[in-house]
C-alpha cells in the first residue's frame, strides 16, 4: 500500500528565508561535496551528471556521516531546510533536511531540474508519482513507486521524473539528508489531494535557513 501524501497544513504556508538559531557546525565534507558537484557539472549531459553525483555520494556519506553531530535538531512544525550552499557560477543549490519522526513533504515538483538525494542518517521514504490526466491546475496523480533510501544511500532524479513526496518514516528516529538541485530551488509546485485522485498544484515556499 502508497502511502498518504502529507496533510500537514504547515506545508502550504508562504515562508522564505529565515536565519536559524539551531545549533550547528559546517556540514561535514561540505567542501568536498561541493569540489564533487563542479566536477560532474563538467560533463553538461544531465544524465550523467546525475550519474556521476549518485554514483560517488555513498562514498562521501561513509567518509563524513562520524562527523554529523550537531545536525539532529528538529522543529516540531516541519521538517528543515538549510542552505548550505549556492554557487554563484553554475547555480546549483545544496541543501541539508532533517526530518523529525513521522515529518515529510506534500507531492511536489523540482521546476524541471534534476536534483540528488541522499540519506546520512536514518530513512527516507521516497514515493513517485505519475500524471494520468492534466486539467491545468488540476491533476489526476497515481503513486508510480515507493523507495525506502537508507543511510549511506542516494538516488537521482532527471527533470522529467522529479514528482514524488518523501518522509521520514519511522516513529522514533531522526532522518538528516543532502540534496543538489541543479538551480536554486527556493519555490516550486506542490499537489494538494483534493480528493478522488486529484490534486491542485499550488506554488509552494517553504522555510530555508541559512
Amino acid at each position: 500500500m502508497f502511502p498518504s501524501p502529507s496533510r500537514d497544513s504547515s506545508f502550504l504556508h508562504q515562508a522564505g528565508r529565515t536565519s536559524s538559531s539551531q545549533p550547528r557546525g559546517e556540514f561535514p565534507g561540505l567542501r568536498q561535496i561541493v569540489r564533487e558537484v563542479e566536477t560532474a557539472w563538467a560533463l553538461r549531459e544531465t544524465s550523467e551528471v546525475v550519474g556521476a553525483l549518485n554514483a560517488r555520494m555513498p562514498s562521501l556519506i561513509e567518509r563524513y556521516r562520524p562527523q554529523l553531530a550537531g545536525w539532529n535538531a528538529t522543529t516540531a512544525r516541519s521538517y528543515r531546510r538549510v542552505e548550505l550552499h549556492h554557487c554563484p557560477v553554475q547555480g546549483f543549490q545544496i541543501v541539508a533536511m532533517v526530518w523529525a519522526p513521522g515529518q515529510g513533504t506534500p507531492v511536489h515538483d523540482h521546476r524541471d531540474q534534476w536534483g540528488i538525494e541522499s540519506v546520512w542518517q536514518g530513512e527516507l521514504e521516497v514515493v513517485d508519482f505519475a500524471v494520468k490526466e492534466d486539467a491545468g491546475h488540476l491533476l489526476r496523480l497515481e503513486p508510480s513507486r515507493v523507495s525506502l533510501v537508507a543511510a549511506g544511500q542516494s538516488l537521482g532524479f532527471t527533470p522529467e521524473h522529479g514528482l514524488h513526496l518523501c518522509r521520514n518514516p519511522s516513529p522514533r528516529d531522526v532522518t538528516v539528508s543532502l540534496h543538489i538541485y541543479a538551480r536554486t530551488l527556493d519555490t516550486f509546485n506542490a499537489y494538494v489531494d483534493v480528493a478522488d485522485g486529484w490534486y491542485e498544484r499550488r506554488e509552494h515556499t517553504p522555510s530555508l535557513e541559512f
